[in-house]
């Protein structure tokens, strides 16, 4: 077996095209869907812009998650990249930690928002749904669905 050693400009270049041809997504994938169908994605954005001619204010949890967690995910990628030129980490590895790490940062933010509250007639409508009194007065975390589905991954670019 033929050992090829690179040099340091090589080494780093490679890394640096791997990195390059690599995307993390994380968000709510078409495959995600609520029991009648509907997109979470369609939702999730709903309650991330909100939409007024619906009466339904914003609750953003991903761009706040992202700006939040910025500077921590930019040290993860770049403590993966150091490793991939040392030869002690797979980049297709480090972006799939990376990704699970975002999508759990996003699910536990939606988990947090708290404002603004619900309204009485959402409340009603919950509690019409379900087949014992009581129900969350917590903004997007009714059924749990959009929690269980921030998903990522980790793909070539095209």
């Amino acid at each position: 077996m033929k050992v090829v050693r690179q040099g340091g400009t090589e080494k780093l270049r490679a890394t640096l095209n791997d990195v390059g041809s690599k995307q993390i997504r994380v968000g709510f994938f078409p495959e995600a869907k609520y029991p009648d169908g509907t997109p979470v994605a369609y939702v999730a954005a709903i309650q991330e812009y909100g939409y007024p001619q619906g009466n339904i204010p914003a609750r953003p949890f991903m761009r706040p998650t992202a700006e939040q967690k910025k500077a921590e995910w930019g040290r993860q990628i770049a403590g993966a990249v150091r490793g991939a030129i040392d030869g002690n980490v797979e980049i297709t590895q480090a972006f799939e930690a990376l990704g699970a790490r975002s999508a759990g940062d996003i699910a536990r933010t939606i988990s947090r928002v708290t404002t603004p509250g619900l309204k009485k007639t959402t409340l009603e409508a919950r509690q019409a749904r379900k087949k014992t009194p009581g129900v969350s007065k917590k903004p997007l975390v009714d059924t749990g669905q959009m929690i269980q589905s921030v998903s990522h991954v980790v793909e070539d670019k095209t």
